[in-house]
């Protein structure tokens, strides 16, 4: 029972300390203010059209960067690469002799 009796006080305690709560209200100003960031926000984003300023417009580009860079990394892995260049192979591919060492 003094359990039940300790429940019953809190939530009086709670009510009386609900009943003195006022409505919130802004600052001073406040939607002047608001407004103002509104139209910075609305001049930064004016040399884009409208349309790409949407969020399906933004999440749609993002999706095909990232599958273009998806598809060039794969391709990149396919490359097959025959034989290691080094000196001799690049000397012999454009006709270079070990006469030929003009640097």
């Amino acid at each position: 029972m003094k359990n039940q009796e300790e429940i019953e006080r809190q939530i009086e305690e709670t009510v009386e300390a609900l009943e003195g709560i006022r409505r919130a209200e802004p600052r001073p100003f406040f939607q002047t203010r608001l407004n103002a960031r509104i139209s910075t926000m609305q001049q930064r984003y004016a040399p884009l059209p409208k349309f790409m300023v949407q969020p399906a417009f933004m999440w749609s580009f993002l999706m095909i960067v990232v599958l273009l860079n998806i598809g060039v990394v794969i391709r990149y892995d396919k490359k097959d690469v025959s034989e290691p260049q080094n000196a001799n192979t690049f000397a012999k591919e454009y006709g270079l002799t070990a006469f030929d060492t003009n640097l």
